[in-house]
């Protein structure tokens, strides 16, 4: 019988876009592999002003410690995730002999409020939301405030990049809640490309209307807790 991996997957929320969070629930949940996810939520109250996502990452990695992880997965609860993402890339992590992190070569951005995208090649690292890594790592994280979680740990371990044969993740920008890069309200030049159906193309039906229809959406605030289940 064929042994099912362990998958760890974290999302370093804050509560302030329930409305993603849940979508990003919804995809995980139909992934064409579930039975064998435990998802994390990290949504203890924020510290204080400062952006905190490498915090919530290191919190919800040092929580898998000793759980029996294969892998564990970076998903951020805005971006957008194809039904087979998480067997994909478990799939490519495999071909490419288990490195300590695997995550894509490129990566493609798209602006919510613009409808323009563009591409983001980088051959020798990924970014956090289409990464992964192995469980049970010894090494030193940045600082609890750094928003490039993802470049530290591109340099910091040995990884590998791949390039999937389709889209199977976008990188969505907006400006809604707590963002770590700049890419949501400045150096907006670099959305260059319109979108003439791009979007359509290529998300599920239910993602496209979740998307299509920002930024009308109303975004309450929900209380803030920290969760841990199993699908």
């Amino acid at each position: 019988m064929e042994k099912h991996p362990n998958i760890g997957i974290i999302i370093p929320d804050r509560g302030d876009r329930p409305q993603f969070m849940e979508h990003c629930l919804w995809m995980l949940h139909n992934q064409t592999w579930t039975e064998h996810c435990t998802i994390m939520v990290m949504n203890t109250p924020p510290i204080g002003a400062d952006v905190d996502i490498t915090l919530r990452y290191r919190m919800g990695y040092d929580a898998f410690r000793n759980k029996g992880m294969d892998v564990i997965f970076l998903i951020e609860n805005d971006d957008w995730y194809a039904p087979d993402y998480i067997e994909q890339m478990y799939k490519a992590w495999e071909l490419h002999n288990k490195p300590d992190i695997l995550g894509q070569q490129s990566t493609l951005y798209y602006h919510l409020n613009l409808r323009r995208y563009f591409y983001f090649h980088h051959m020798d690292r990924s970014s956090a939301m289409n990464s992964m890594l192995k469980p049970d790592l010894n090494f030193e994280w940045c600082k609890d405030n750094d928003p490039y979680t993802d470049m530290h740990l591109w340099t910091t371990l040995k990884g590998v990049t791949w390039a999937p044969p389709r889209i199977i993740c976008i990188g969505m920008k907006h400006g809604i809640g707590k963002c770590g890069g700049y890419m949501h309200v400045s150096r907006l030049h670099r959305f260059t490309e319109q979108d003439n159906g791009l979007l359509a193309a290529t998300v599920d039906a239910a993602s496209f209307e979740f998307y299509n229809a920002f930024p009308h959406r109303e975004y309450e605030q929900k209380p803030n807790m920290q969760t841990m289940f199993n699908r």
